[in-house]
């Protein structure tokens, strides 16, 4: 585990201390578990948002889907 030393603007680290008071009562380390929670949100949403840009990429690049070898609707069907 490692220390950090972190400068937060008043406002910022008003929010921060109510948040560890509402979700963990002002227990010892709660400081760290918000802290620790909003990182991991913060990557999943990262790593949710690069997945869709990529996705959003390959779409714009569009599939080969090869070529299609019927030249007419009669050849599919038995009419």
């Amino acid at each position: 585990m490692g220390t950090l030393t972190l400068s937060l603007e008043n406002e910022d680290e008003t929010r921060l201390r109510v948040l560890a008071q509402e979700k963990y009562m002002g227990k010892k380390g709660s400081l760290s578990k918000v802290i620790s929670e909003g990182l991991r949100k913060l990557e999943e949403e990262t790593v949710r948002q690069r997945a869709i840009e990529s996705l959003i990429k390959k779409m714009n690049k569009g599939f080969d889907m090869g070529k299609i070898q019927i030249k007419h609707r009669s050849e599919l069907y038995d009419r």
